[in-house]
């Protein structure tokens, strides 16, 4: 074999060890993404709300984010709360959400706000739950505001319009961001 064959061939080789999976995990099945989750990925929503946890804030702890998805609706979304020990009861979800209604698409960004459900509270173990979600102790799935919330932004979603609507959220993130950081 000549040089250039066998560059050819470790090439090859790599390329294969890169591509598997790393040993004892189970192959993840591939799952089609929603319409609604593409609506979600075309405004680059996960990677714009990851932004808001890497702050620190003055009164709040911010966690998240995380995407979730229902029957017809997708959503991105981070948690907080105030600080202090009692600031456990009340935890505001601040999302994104694609979502149809009527036949049509809409992305809507909102706040919805949630009381606490546990029976019990152990600050220990809701400190270490809470970073990875919110579930347990809020019984909520996450879905998108609804009258009774804060919505910031709501429009049909069009992709040629996505560009609007990505700006669009960028505004309302650095917005709640200046206002987290000022509380």
């Amino acid at each position: 074999m000549s040089s250039g064959e066998n560059q050819q061939r470790y090439d090859e080789i790599m390329r294969k060890i890169a591509g598997r999976r790393p040993f004892g995990d189970k192959a993840r099945p591939e799952r089609r993404a929603s319409p609604q989750g593409r609506a979600l990925d075309m405004v680059n929503a996960y990677d714009s709300f990851a932004r808001l946890t890497r702050d620190t804030y003055p009164n709040i702890l911010c966690h998240g984010p995380k995407a979730l998805h229902g029957k017809a609706w997708s959503g991105v979304l981070v948690w907080y709360r105030q600080k202090g020990y009692h600031g456990y009861q009340k935890l505001k979800l601040f999302g994104v959400w694609a979502h149809h209604a009527e036949e049509e698409l809409l992305l809507s960004v909102g706040i919805r706000k949630l009381s606490y459900r546990a029976p019990i509270f152990d600050a220990g173990v809701y400190r270490v739950a809470i970073e990875n979600g919110f579930h347990l102790y809020y019984e909520d799935d996450g879905h998108p505001p609804g009258a009774e919330d804060q919505v910031l932004y709501q429009s049909s979603f069009d992709t040629k319009e996505r560009l609007a609507h990505r700006q669009a959220l960028s505004d309302l993130l650095r917005q709640w961001r200046r206002k987290a950081g000022s509380a």
